[in-house]
């Protein structure tokens, strides 16, 4: 059974099962890994789900590792759904998965654990490729895997000149589709919350040049303020009293947890989110559409991400020889709910 015919979340199976996604997700790539009466229930839940586990001839199925970095306490990774999506595709399609979460000190450790140690042949590589989410530590584990010949593919805001494939994820496209639809709203005094990493220089120069040609000001630090936070919903928060201090009536946050900052920053201060204060995420934003308010947000297409990652890390693995570099760049869509409204007087 194909991935299009028969679509399950690994949620649904660990649901299903009784057990946690985790468990669920050893179950499916190493039975041997959990204990008898969890990969029974896991084999139950597909049987009742109407998934037939792949078969393969010993040593027929690839093994592919799916890498992201890992959240520090308190962040939530903006990857989650595009990483569940990946695991359901990856299953579906009798392809075998290992679920890495990359540290920056432990960068050499992973890659001899998933190549062998540096230097071993060819033959001896224990994944046959990788897709991997994100930058930081995760794109530190990529950079390392390419060199030492990985075929592997890169899911990130940032693109650079390092010679790996890539899908981008076009931010500066998102949150000009922010700033206009803000502005058609009515909203004139509006702010920026980004994380404080390598793409936020990119992410503000975009932001206000997208206020300088919408409202045909010179978006000034002062026209078009912004905030640089790290990660976690308190610098969430305190980006967010700024940003209120400064007299902005809609506020675009580019990182979930600076939007639970945000919504935390309005409830302390007793205004209404969207009555007193608009806002509006760029990027994923986990469960966007049962928070109060629910969210509107400018979000990526990630079943069709998850499917073009798939398909060139698969297609890099099967060509003998090497494949030419993929660098896509995907433009996020609007989805409106109830978290922007036109602005009224505080």
């Amino acid at each position: 059974m194909d991935a299009e015919s028969k679509q399950v979340r690994l949620a649904d199976i660990a649901k299903l099962a009784g057990v946690s996604t985790a468990t669920a997700s050893r179950a499916l790539r190493d039975p041997d890994a959990v204990s008898a009466a969890s990969a029974s229930k896991v084999r139950q839940a597909l049987s009742v789900l109407g998934v037939e586990t792949p078969r393969a001839e010993e040593g027929a199925v690839p093994l592919i590792a799916l890498v992201r970095p890992s959240a520090p306490a308190g962040n939530v990774d903006p990857y989650t759904h595009l990483f569940e999506i990946l695991t359901t595709r990856m299953f579906a399609q009798g392809i075998a998965v290992v679920h890495v979460e990359a540290e920056l000190e432990r960068t050499e450790a992973l890659a001899d654990s998933l190549l062998g140690p540096a230097g071993s042949p060819a033959t001896g590589l224990r994944v046959s490729g990788a897709i991997v989410l994100g930058g930081g530590a995760a794109g530190a584990l990529a950079g390392r895997l390419s060199e030492r010949g990985l075929p592997l593919i890169r899911v990130s805001n940032a693109r650079h000149d390092d010679g790996i494939s890539r899908i981008v994820l076009d931010a500066s496209d998102g949150i000009a589709t922010a700033v206009q639809h803000l502005v058609h709203l009515g909203h004139r005094r509006i702010g920026l919350a980004v994380l404080r990493d390598t793409a936020a220089a990119a992410r503000i120069a975009g932001f206000r040049k997208s206020m300088a040609s919408v409202l045909h000001i010179p978006a000034t630090r002062d026209q078009a303020p912004v905030v640089e936070a790290a990660g976690g919903p308190m610098a969430g928060v305190a980006a967010a009293e700024e940003l209120l201090g400064l007299g902005c009536t809609a506020v675009i946050a580019c990182a979930p947890s600076l939007s639970f900052g945000i919504l935390e920053a309005a409830a302390r201060a007793r205004l209404d989110v969207p009555r007193d204060l608009s806002l509006l995420t760029v990027g994923d934003m986990p469960d966007a559409d049962v928070i109060a308010p629910p969210l509107s947000q400018v979000s990526y297409d990630w079943e069709t991400i998850a499917a073009s990652a798939l398909d060139e890390v698969e297609a890099m693995i099967a060509s003998p020889a090497p494949a030419p570099r993929v660098d896509y760049s995907v433009t996020p869509d609007l989805v409106l709910r109830a978290s922007a409204v036109p602005p009224q007087r505080r």
